[in-house]
């Protein structure tokens, strides 16, 4: 029965990460529709912190007073490999007015996450959680944690403000993160 399990869930990880890719500039397709979260419905973004996958360390408790946005990737995910310059892009732009990205990838293999960073130009810090156990602390049904990618925006006190599960792309990340800026 395990194994039935765990290959349903691959199936459906594989699944979500089916989805063509977006031309350049353009709006990614979506597994699920965008969720955004009234300021009294939000909930506390728990702590995710560890060992990037570059060598150094991260801690979303430590962004505090900065708009977070958490994507969560594989290098083997299509969509996650589509929509990174993008992420990139606006993480760069969006900098100087306090937004943040962090990624979380899910690769067994450091080596290919380190392959992937170093090809995309990822601007931006990514955990390695190859276990998932810094995903598990997300609240529950926010979003699919075996469909990539999966994208949290993260408000300046540290409440989920918006949750998509699949790519995001770069004008509708802008249209959502602007209210929460400074």
């Amino acid at each position: 029965m395990r194994a039935a399990t765990t290959v349903g869930l691959l199936l459906a990880g594989l699944a979500a990460c089916s989805a063509p890719a977006p031309a350049p500039g353009a709006d990614a397709p979506a597994v699920s529709p965008l969720k955004q979260y009234a300021p009294a419905k939000r909930v506390a973004m728990p702590e995710l912190s560890g060992e990037t996958v570059d060598g150094g360390r991260v801690s979303i408790e430590g962004l505090r007073g900065k708009v977070v946005v958490v994507n969560a990737w594989a290098s083997w995910c299509g969509p996650c490999r589509a929509e990174a310059p993008g992420l990139s892009r606006v993480h760069k732009e969006l900098y100087g007015r306090g937004l943040r990205v962090v990624g979380v990838n899910a690769d067994t293999s450091l080596a290919d996450a380190r392959a992937f960073e170093k090809e995309a130009k990822l601007a931006y810090p990514s955990l390695h959680d190859p276990k998932g156990r810094q995903l598990l602390r997300l609240p529950k049904g926010m979003v699919n944690l075996t469909a990539y990618p999966f994208t949290l925006v993260v408000d300046p006190e540290g409440r989920i403000a918006a949750a998509r599960i699949g790519a995001i792309g770069e004008k509708e990340l802008k249209r959502v993160v602007a209210p929460l800026l400074p």
